[in-house]
């Protein structure tokens, strides 16, 4: 039983949710038939005056439906059934004929605040895991217990659409002022405030309703939403986001605004039945599928440690050091300090040092400009950062970070130096984005304690960073960096110490195929478009610029000395770099011209380049079209990851789609890179690679791994990830 069921000599009928042997609280099939039970039964028990929904569990009110039932959908007809069931035993409790109470101790999403909705009155604690939203769209689905219909009543039309088609989840604080929820209480005094707010609904009638006045609409919600033109303008306008943010390719979120639009004047049963059809219709889709892949495999990571022994107890990291005050190191800096851990941000000289401050600074701006901290915080934040030209202090440290110059010399010189600085403990790491750990450790007196951190560019935003243990890098001391990276707020994928590792491996073929595909012929513009429309979220010559010309270049030198010929760069990018000397967004033009307050636009200059580049190289300029382009940039990428595979530089197919969502923005909905392959069909894609090889070379040949999963019938997803989870 996942219900304990209480009645006080007052009337009060408590709910007690504790899911049996799991960590959280869900909705799952059998839960339903219980809850229906219980709410069966006590709607014929004329003694109950009020119902009240509690968790058992800290940190957990409801975290929604069982995911797994939802992926295991096949069918539309299937997808409507399973919705009723669930919304047909929630609008029972909106039914019911006395009030009722949902008390939120913890997280409350989804099918959790679905639940909450159908109740009469909702208070919320004020503890920081306490959030609550209908995340839904986020899984390629619609809230279908009730969400689409009964959100919108409550809060209104804009603020709804505001919190469903962006899958956000909110605090108390907002909910409350939102009026999602009547009350907040302290979670420390949890017991007091709730049998106090449970006594005056009871014997207080002008309280109960006052909440139910302060949820009036406001002038605002009266003037736009009352009248069937300010709603159409409501309507429109989240259309036109919505387009902006997805290009078309989440069908969830558009489904989401079409019910509520379609249901807003309705009853609520017949709302319901429509809200229940739109649900049937997104659950089935490869999108769904998908998305939800991806939400097994981010918990499955959530969960890694980086090593197989669960002996080995991760050291506690407490206060570190950046050595080398760039762009990157003074982004590392900013995040120990906003996670309230001191961070030594050092380099030879002030001036760069305070570059450093200004990168963390800057980072803090733009999240008071979100509303995400005030300046009071700020500056408590940037005093966790201090800045130095010498090792005082360093003794003290658990682990120092490099981030100089992309040189194997120089990092190998900074790492030396600063490792005798160092107490033995200390982890040794390396941003490097490309050159190996196991020749930076050689020289160190302790190579068990160094290892590759690989931060993405610009570290306040990218959520992935690459662990890169080298041979001799010891177990404790990845699994140290993992848990470290994890406080930082990061996802850490261990990978492999080979050039470039993984995600650099997988992606520079890319834009050195883009440049090929330039060379011969193609057009910048027409490029991009061809790979943003894929569902990248920039076409390749628009990141070159982004990241830097001079950075893509040099990594990919570093791959062709690493993988020979299929990885040669490309004749183009190298004259772009070398010859005109064009670096990207921070020199203010590259393949784009990046001016100060001006929208990007391509650089003309370009075409002069071409046509002499390719008069030049004696080259017969060809047209390509979107497909080819796409395939040729994709499927290199596609072969390569497969490669990565094939070494062991990962071993989860699963993790290195999370690698390359996360580092790269490979779109979400296609699940991935392998899942692409997958669905596309490994022998289509090994045929496609044959025939590329046959015009463009050996980079094309496929894999043996593709061609032997191709051969058998096999796929890359067969061992699913979500049998390692098991608590969602």
């Amino acid at each position: 039983m996942n219900f304990n069921l209480s009645i006080n000599d007052a009337g009060v009928a408590t709910l007690l949710f504790d899911f049996q042997n799991e960590k959280i609280n869900k909705l799952d099939g059998n839960t339903l038939i219980e809850l229906q039970q219980h709410l069966t039964a006590l709607a014929k028990d004329g003694n109950v005056k009020l119902l009240v929904f509690e968790s058992a569990k800290q940190g957990i009110f409801i975290a929604g439906a069982d995911i797994n039932e939802i992926k295991d959908i096949t069918g539309k007809q299937e997808a409507y059934e399973k919705a009723r069931f669930g919304q047909q035993i929630l609008h029972q409790i909106a039914k019911l004929p006395f009030p009722s109470l949902a008390v939120i101790n913890g997280a409350c999403v989804g099918g959790g605040c679905e639940l909450a909705l159908a109740c009469s009155y909702r208070i919320i604690s004020d503890d920081k895991k306490a959030v609550i939203g209908l995340p839904e769209v986020s899984l390629g689905i619609i809230p279908g217990f009730g969400g689409c219909v009964r959100l919108p009543k409550l809060i209104g039309l804009q603020a709804a659409l505001q919190l469903i088609l962006p899958a956000k989840v909110i605090p108390g604080k907002k909910a409350l002022r939102l009026k999602l929820v009547d009350a907040i209480y302290n979670h420390t005094l949890a017991r007091d405030f709730i049998d106090t707010f449970i006594d005056k609904l009871l014997t207080t009638p002008a309280f109960a309703q006052q909440l139910i006045t302060k949820r009036a609409k406001n002038l605002n919600q009266k003037l736009l939403e009352d009248n069937p033109l300010g709603r159409k303008l409501i309507f429109k306008k989240a259309h036109q986001n919505l387009q902006q943010k997805t290009k078309g390719h989440y069908p969830a979120p558009f489904k989401a605004l079409e019910v509520i639009e379609k249901i807003h004047e309705m009853e609520v049963e017949d709302a319901l039945e429509v809200e229940l059809h739109g649900f049937a219709e997104v659950a089935i889709t490869d999108i769904s599928k998908n998305l939800i892949q991806l939400f097994f495999t981010n918990e499955a990571l959530k969960k890694e440690t980086g090593i197989n022994d669960d002996s080995i107890v991760p050291a506690v990291v407490n206060n570190g050091a950046v050595l080398g005050a760039g762009v990157m190191g003074g982004g590392i800096a900013w995040l120990f300090s906003n996670k309230n851990k001191n961070v030594r941000l050092k380099d030879i000289e002030w001036d760069a040092v305070a570059k450093g401050y200004q990168t963390a600074n800057l980072y803090y701006q733009q999240m008071k400009k979100r509303r995400k901290i005030k300046p009071n915080q700020i500056r408590y934040n940037m005093n966790h950062i201090a800045g130095c030209v010498n090792y005082n202090g360093f003794k003290q440290l658990d682990i120092a970070i490099e981030a100089v110059v992309e040189n194997m010399a120089v990092k190998k010189m900074v790492l030396a130096e600063a490792q005798s600085k160092l107490p033995e403990h200390a982890i040794l790491a390396s941003n490097t984005s490309s050159l190996s750990i196991t020749e930076m450790a050689n020289d160190l007196e302790r190579p068990e304690n160094m290892i590759g951190m690989h931060f993405f560019n610009p570290v306040n935003r990218m959520p992935l960073v690459e662990i890169i243990p080298g041979e001799k890098t010891s177990p404790q001391t990845i699994a140290s960096t993992v848990k470290l990276a994890k406080q930082l707020g990061k996802t850490p994928i261990v990978v492999g110490d080979c050039a470039g590792f993984l995600v650099n491996r997988i992606l520079i073929p890319m834009l050195n195929e883009a440049a090929l595909i330039l060379q011969e012929g193609g057009v910048v513009t027409e490029i991009d478009d061809a790979i943003a429309q894929f569902g990248l979220p920039m076409g390749p010559f628009v990141l070159a610029d982004e990241v830097g010309i001079d950075v893509g270049f040099h990594v990919a030198t570093i791959l062709e000395e690493a993988y020979g010929e299929r990885m040669k760069v490309a004749g183009l990018f190298k004259h772009i770099f070398v010859e005109e000397k064009l670096l990207g967004k921070k020199s203010g033009a590259g393949f784009y011209k990046h001016e100060k307050k001006s929208p990007i636009r391509y650089n003309k200059n370009i075409d002069a380049i071409l046509t002499f580049y390719r008069a030049d190289q004696n080259i017969s300029v060809k047209e390509f079209d979107s497909k080819m382009i796409v395939d040729r940039c994709i499927l290199v990428m596609v072969n390569e990851a497969v490669r990565c595979l094939q070494e062991g530089v990962i071993d989860n197919p699963a993790y290195l789609d999370m690698a390359m969502l996360m580092g790269t923005g490979f779109p979400a909905f296609r699940g991935g890179l392998l899942k692409y392959a997958d669905n596309r069909g490994l022998q289509s894609i090994c045929d496609k690679l044959t025939e590329l090889s046959q015009t463009y070379g050996e980079r094309f040949a496929p894999a043996q791994l593709l061609v032997d999963k191709a051969q058998n019938g096999q796929t890359f997803y067969e061992a699913n990830i979500e049998e390692v989870v098991t608590d969602e």
